[in-house]
């Protein structure tokens, strides 16, 4: 027997409209019937602002831990103001680092390479070395070797290569030579991204190596990463060598 649909009346009901003089834990709640079975249940609950943090909170937690979230209760939150000073702070750091002269030539430099059909060779000697050691330890630092090779980076292996071999960072030529080696053997880069990534397999979480190569290339990112100093310092010797700019 077909069951009667659920009346027009039932429906209509205004169950979703907060009255304007309701308490904070004012709650409504509407349930739609067919023949004895429930559909669904509809709840509106108003939501409080925790006291220290201003995280949005539920009105049964802000009575039971007085006004307060959970995570304040426990300790491990900031109140608005340290927020507040924290943000500011952030905001004034990446502003200057975005009014330094190294920035700026970087941006410059990154213009040049893609906004121009010669791309690097656009580039004179000592912009070409600064920007091939900031591109390598940006995708190491962004995402491991693995990323350099996978992204366009990886197009310009073999002139990071010489680049390192140039400017003395040997450590650094040796762990990407090792990186190279995990994911293409003894075969050469391919040039072309997607060459390269059909080239290296082990990349796939299916390929019976993954788990190898990538505990492998996470050891060298992490020597990569301890030795950061050394590459800042070259970096700020390329540009001092080839007047790029004034570091700060």
């Amino acid at each position: 027997m077909d069951q009667a649909e659920p009346s027009g009346e039932t429906m209509r009901q205004p169950h979703a409209r907060l009255e304007a003089d309701a308490p904070a834990n004012y709650s409504q709640q509407s349930t739609a019937r067919k023949s004895g079975q429930t559909l669904f249940t509809f709840s509106m609950q108003t939501r409080l602002s925790c006291t220290r943090c201003g995280d949005s909170i539920h009105p049964d937690t802000a009575s039971r831990n007085q006004g307060l979230c959970t995570p304040c209760v426990r300790g491990n939150t900031l109140t608005i103001e340290e927020r507040k000073a924290r943000s500011k702070l952030a905001r004034e750091e990446a502003e200057a680092r975005e009014a330094t002269a190294e920035r700026q030539y970087w941006k410059k430099l990154v213009d040049r390479v893609y906004k121009n059909d010669r791309g690097l060779d656009a580039l004179d000697r000592g912009g070409r070395l600064y920007f091939l050691i900031t591109v390598l330890s940006g995708e190491v630092h962004n995402g491991g070797f693995g990323q350099f090779f996978t992204n366009t980076s990886g197009n310009l292996y073999a002139e990071t290569v010489d680049a390192l071999a140039e400017s003395g960072l040997h450590t650094q030529l040796q762990l990407l030579q090792e990186a190279k080696g995990l994911l293409f053997g003894e075969r050469s880069v391919p040039p072309d991204r997607m060459a390269r990534y059909a080239a290296m397999p082990a990349v796939e979480e299916n390929h019976p190596d993954f788990d190898f190569v990538a505990a492998a290339l996470d050891r060298l990112d992490r020597r990569f990463y301890a030795d950061q100093g050394r590459v800042d310092l070259v970096l700020e010797r390329i540009a001092v060598e080839h007047g790029l700019f004034t570091p700060s």
